[in-house]
């Protein structure tokens, strides 16, 4: 029985949910206006700036196009120069295309050096981050456009009640929700003192999590845990999770990432297409880009078995060269060189699968494959193949599986049905240890040992875990620990915030070392956390050392993080004459 329900929203003013998906290849954007009383409903926009006519498949090519002096001439539905003829006209268009994956973690993809070398190279004159800006203003813009031409509701009626959930790779972190949101603050979106409040980030897996769920509200009476497996354009998005008591659902496993989308098979294709034709008089750059393009846009979703050939259309009938396999214009690729160039993403997606299934607590029964590139029957067929025992490999919905991110982004912001989440590594900060002479960890780093104002001898460089990987994590548990800073008077009146280096680990060891010198390659600046100290100070009185006869000021104060949300929080607590006070923290990622 469907269960899932969404309510009437009980808000007393109007707003509108504005879902951001800029994908590697494609981008779509979904909304849902909150109407007092009213049960939101998820809308795409289906026609952007550029296009004739509305569209059903609800996307756009996330590609941008500058002048040599990094000017924008065509955004979008724009830079189709069979539909903009004043572009086809202009000369030296350097045109990006793949800058999303240019965002990415440089760590993430270690082992996939090849598949990383393939993605484009960026204009010198721009950053990842200016053109992800020129994008996600084409993208409001049209939006706006979009909702004032076809809705019977006033734009000017949400007033600044417009929230934007963006979404991004499941192997993201902070740092590049840090970039987004300076991005969507450059292109117009928000106003950068409501930035941090407005703009909401998500995962592509958890996104998909509920675009499944709302296709197929059965899924929540799932026993078992669910794959959510989101085969986009330039990655390979893998969630897993299970019910809970209260019908919500929680990740079971850290979810992965891995840079084996639909544009590496259409690069494995243009590689074998100028090895096969480096002869031929059809073999140049622009003719092998012709059979490229029509290989990504055609061949490579209908292909479904590897004893049919496939015939790549690039020019006309009168075109031949029999040699090397053309004939009217088409060149002939046996099915099973045609299924070669699947092969990797295939295997390695196999391999993901079997890594969550054997990692989570919960047997996983049910793999739901959504994203542009399920659409590929091979690639269904395939997964559909190898799991056959106790799996079903399910599309939920075959004919808007490229809108699955931004639908989902608007429900996870309306229904928000996972409640809990795995951490993927540990965080922790690095703070100086009291020196114990019978403590030979201590002992051996006495190179490290200084005197504090309170007149007590500290060593440097101990890692206090506050969170351990692969921990579930509710959204309301709160992380904290207590810190003493000592300050002399000279300090005491400069310092106006607190700081403190959040620590991330990578390395392979189940706990982090106690010590940073013992793995230091594996610990990773994570992030700066920010509190004023205003208030404080007014709290805080000079104390006195007997031996030193120095004067010094404790700051006593708790750090409180909250790992379990779609984007790290931290607060800084401290008494005030008995009573806790709390400060939002400022975090802050290194650029």
């Amino acid at each position: 029985m469907a269960t899932l329900q969404r309510q009437p929203y009980s808000g007393t003013e109007k707003k509108l949910v504005i879902a951001i998906d800029v994908g590697t290849t494609f981008s779509g954007v979904s909304y849902a206006l909150l109407d007092p009383g009213e049960v939101p409903q998820i809308q795409p926009v289906t026609q952007f700036i550029g296009q004739r006519e509305p569209r059903g498949d609800s996307k756009v090519p996330s590609i941008v196009c500058y002048s040599q002096d990094g000017t924008v001439v065509a955004v979008g539905a724009e830079t189709d120069p069979e539909m903009n003829h004043a572009l086809a006209e202009m000369d030296d268009v350097i045109t990006v295309e793949w800058f999303k994956l240019h965002l990415r973690p440089p760590h993430l993809a270690p082992s996939q050096t090849f598949e990383i070398q393939k993605l484009h190279s960026l204009p010198k004159n721009k950053t990842p981050v200016q053109v992800f800006v020129d994008f996600l203003r084409y993208l409001f813009q049209s939006t706006k456009k979009y909702i004032m031409d076809s809705e019977l509701w006033s734009w000017n009626s949400v007033g600044k009640n417009i929230y934007f959930v963006l979404s991004h790779p499941n192997g993201w972190e902070g740092k590049q929700q840090s970039q987004m949101r300076k991005a969507a603050i450059a292109a117009g979106l928000v106003d950068e003192s409501e930035a941090s409040e407005r703009i909401l980030f998500v995962s592509e897996g958890e996104a998909s999590l509920h675009f499944c769920l709302n296709k197929n509200p059965n899924l929540c009476n799932e026993r078992g845990g669910i794959l959510v497996v989101d085969c986009g354009g330039g990655t390979i998005d893998v969630s897993a999770y299970s019910k809970t008591k209260k019908r919500k659902f929680k990740e079971i496993t850290p979810p992965e990432s891995l840079f084996q989308g639909s544009i590496f098979v259409t690069c494995r294709a243009k590689e074998f297409l100028e090895q096969k034709l480096q002869n031929s008089k059809y073999g140049s750059e622009h003719e092998i880009e012709a059979m490229a393009s029509s290989f990504d846009r055609a061949t490579k979703c209908t292909f479904d078995s590897p004893n049919t050939p496939c015939y790549v259309k690039f020019r006309g009938l009168k075109y031949n060269d029999p040699e090397f396999d053309i004939r009217s214009g088409r060149i002939k690729i046996t099915g099973t060189q045609t299924a070669s160039l699947f092969e990797p993403a295939i295997q390695d997606i196999i391999q993901l699968i079997d890594d969550q299934r054997s990692k989570a607590t919960v047997t996983i029964k049910t793999v739901l494959v959504v994203g542009g590139f399920a659409r590929s029957n091979y690639l269904f067929s395939q997964l559909s193949a190898h799991f056959t025992r106790g799996v079903s490999i399910i599309r939920p919905d075959t004919t808007h599986l490229n809108k699955a991110v931004a639908d989902g982004a608007v429900s996870y912001c309306l229904d928000h049905y996972v409640t809990a989440r795995v951490s993927k590594y540990s965080y922790g900060l690095v703070i100086t240890a009291l020196f114990n002479p019978k403590d030979p960890e201590r002992v051996c780093r006495g190179n490290t040992m200084f005197m504090d104002a309170d007149g007590q001898y500290y060593v440097r460089g101990y890692f206090d875990a506050i969170l351990t990987k692969d921990t579930a994590v509710s959204e309301k548990t709160q992380f904290r620990e207590s810190y003493v800073e000592l300050l002399t008077p000279a300090e005491f009146s400069r310092r106006t915030e607190s700081t403190a280096t959040l620590q991330c680990y990578k390395g392979e060891a189940e706990c982090p070392p106690k010590w940073i010198d013992l793995e230091p390659d594996s610990f990773r600046d994570a992030c700066v956390i920010k509190a004023d100290m205003t208030n404080v100070k007014k709290n805080m009185r000079l104390h006195y050392h007997p031996s030193t006869e120095k004067g010094y000021y404790r700051f006593v104060h708790d750090v409180v993080m909250f790992f379990g949300l779609t984007e790290l929080k931290a607060y800084v607590t401290w008494k005030e004459n008995g009573i806790e006070k709390w400060s939002e923290a400022v975090i802050v990622y290194d650029d």
